[in-house]
């Protein structure tokens, strides 16, 4: 019988300052320093094959996830800047035409 490992939990976001990541090869490399709450953390989730499968699945679907928020206001902001400058072009337009 394969045990399956517990529902995804996440240390507190201050943890997250002694998180480490680095860019390898075959993808990311996590890490933090003996004794402290993220490195229990990684080391909970590393433990064996099955909980190191679901971490990957739920960390890849949370980085998926904030890179779509990125991409979505990033849209926005670019929506937005572009009425701006369409607005400021109507406007210089108007009062170019209104002057004497």
């Amino acid at each position: 019988m394969t045990e399956t490992p517990p529902d995804m939990w996440w240390p507190s976001p201050e943890a997250f300052e002694d998180l480490t990541v680095e860019d390898a090869e075959y993808g990311f490399v996590l890490s933090a320093p003996d004794g402290t709450e993220c490195a229990e953390w990684l080391a909970f989730w590393n433990q064996d094959a099955n909980h190191h499968v679901q971490f990957e699945e739920e960390f890849t679907e949370v980085l998926r996830q904030y890179a779509n928020t990125i991409l979505e206001k990033h849209g926005e902001a670019e929506n937005e800047s572009d009425q701006q400058s369409s607005h400021r072009t109507e406007t210089e337009d108007d009062s170019s035409g209104s002057q004497s």
